[in-house]
């Protein structure tokens, strides 16, 4: 088994659980539990999703919190009232329209109403409030503070992975003849759009003017060559390479075999498709030049 080193998230997790055990030692927490778990849950890939996490942990927090005192108030811990308190938790949620607060709604609620035993309700209530949101603070500042990942940088390498991918994969489509497996490619394109999405969330949060239609435009051209090559691996009869594409190859390689055969007119939608991807990857190139 290859040991791979621990990612920055996994790392950042880390630092935020210790900062919050830390705080715990000054007895500003009531409960450290509480703060390192919501620290856990918002350290997300991007400080957008952190914020986006947190805001709906702080919500459900605030309601199940406030729900849960009020049962308290009445008969901590009965069975019916457990019920009822969750049924009206969830609606809470619903009626508000945050959804995705449900499950740390219901989560504080039982925390308060089943775990409060001879505590004070609102002290109970008010400290569980105040540990979560000390936690996910701690979460979306360290998230934000510590090695935010360049996700630009990612984004031009993985553009030159695809642009010699798929360089490789039309000399073989081209010297062969034959279409070759391309689900490589389609994964490194879904990997270049990931890439893509969590840049444009840290856009939001970085003082950096970058223009990203030219990015944007990148990603179009790949998913372009990606499309022709798709209608190249699903032709089924041997096709052959017309003069003027093979003009264009000999443009883009160093060198290609010997043996390619050259007829003009007898395979007019594989020549399409092969002059567009060529087309696309000289695109490539040229914005390459110009990053």
């Amino acid at each position: 088994m290859k040991l791979r080193r621990p990612g920055m998230r996994n790392i950042k997790t880390g630092i935020g659980v210790l900062i919050c055990v830390l705080i715990g030692y000054l007895n500003i927490l009531d409960k450290t539990f509480y703060a390192a778990i919501a620290c856990v849950v918002c350290m997300q890939a991007t400080v957008k999703g952190s914020l986006t996490v947190g805001l709906n942990r702080l919500k459900g927090t605030l309601i199940g919190g406030v729900i849960g005192f009020l049962f308290a108030l009445i008969r901590p811990g009965d069975p019916l009232l457990s019920c009822i308190g969750i049924i009206i938790t969830i609606y809470t949620c619903n009626t508000l329209n945050i959804n995705k607060s449900i499950t740390i709604a219901c989560v504080v609620y039982c925390a308060i109403h089943l775990g409060i035993g001879t505590a004070d309700p609102v002290y109970y209530s008010i400290h569980r409030i105040i540990d979560t949101s000390i936690g996910v603070i701690v979460g979306v500042g360290v998230n934000y503070l510590i090695y935010r990942p360049n996700y630009l940088h990612e984004i031009y390498n993985e553009i030159k992975v695809i642009e010699n991918t798929s360089i490789k994969i039309l000399k073989s489509e081209i010297e062969r003849g034959i279409p070759i497996d391309i689900a490589y490619l389609k994964g490194e394109i879904t990997k270049l759009e990931a890439l893509y999405k969590n840049f444009l969330d840290e856009l939001q949060y970085s003082n950096d003017e970058i223009d990203n239609k030219e990015i944007n435009r990148t990603i179009k051209i790949c998913k372009q060559i990606y499309m022709h090559l798709q209608v190249l691996e699903h032709m089924k009869d041997k096709c052959y390479l017309n003069k003027e594409n093979y003009v264009k190859s000999k443009d883009l390689y160093n060198e290609l075999a010997n043996d390619i055969e050259i007829k003009d007119d007898i395979s007019p939608v594989y020549n399409y498709h092969i002059s567009m991807i060529i087309e696309n990857i000289n695109e490539l190139q040229d914005i390459e030049k110009s990053l």
